[in-house]
């Protein structure tokens, strides 16, 4: 169930950004997703490889590994980097839109010579 919140959530926030800065909001939502879930499944390897080398590779194929606190834990660092990525996003339209506002003003008057 959560993770349907977390879904719309991204979805929500991503395709209101790109609207803003009038870009494809469905492309900004699956960069939304890819974010979320990339970084929740980066951070379960460093995971994995962090007790692997801990208590030895041997030991992870027991599989006493999956449990509601790692869960949300992971969760948790997909929804900040998911949040990092959306910061990104929104500085560099931010500068895009200043950087063609102030290219739109320099060039008034100016005639284009063909």
């Amino acid at each position: 169930m959560f993770g349907f919140l977390f879904i719309y959530w991204i979805w929500k926030a991503f395709s209101n950004l790109a609207i803003k800065f009038n870009r494809n909001k469905w492309k900004y939502f699956f960069i939304g997703l890819l974010a979320y879930y990339g970084i929740t499944f980066i951070t379960a390897i460093i995971y994995v490889v962090i007790m692997g080398i801990i208590n030895g590779f041997d030991t992870l194929s027991e599989g006493d590994y999956d449990n509601a606190g790692l869960n949300l834990i992971f969760a948790v660092f997909g929804g900040v980097g998911c949040y990092g990525v959306y910061k990104f996003l929104e500085n560099k339209g931010e500068k895009e839109k200043e950087l063609i506002e102030k290219e739109g003003i320099e060039s008034i008057g100016l005639m284009e010579e063909n």
